[in-house]
């Protein structure tokens, strides 16, 4: 069994016991509405999942740009790699000498 299912298992447990050991009704005011007689290990629950939401919510922007970036970035590796297979100036070593090669290292 994997480290994460172990891990995903022991996080449920802790929330059913968790869960279990509060079930205290609360009251519950918002503005000019009030929710009476609430668990509040739902209340916790909900705000948790609020607050990864909002946290996601604020990561969402940049998780786009660096998709982006990173589409770009694999469009121009292909891009060179299709140039690079159309030019017949590789040495026996497979190295990509270019058009403006003229000999050697000493020869000018």
């Amino acid at each position: 069994m994997s480290g994460k299912v172990i891990v995903f298992f022991i996080l449920s447990a802790l929330l059913i016991i968790f869960t279990i050991q509060n079930h205290l009704l609360i009251n519950i005011r918002f503005f000019h509405w009030e929710i009476i007689d609430v668990p509040l290990v739902l209340v916790l629950i909900v705000g948790l999942i609020f607050g990864f939401l909002l946290a996601m919510m604020m990561q969402l922007p940049r998780i786009m740009k660096l998709k982006r970036e990173l589409k770009k970035v694999i469009n121009e590796l292909e891009n060179d790699h299709a140039v690079a297979d159309k030019d017949d100036d590789i040495t026996s070593e497979g190295i990509k000498m270019g058009s403006d090669y003229k000999g050697g290292f000493f020869n000018e």
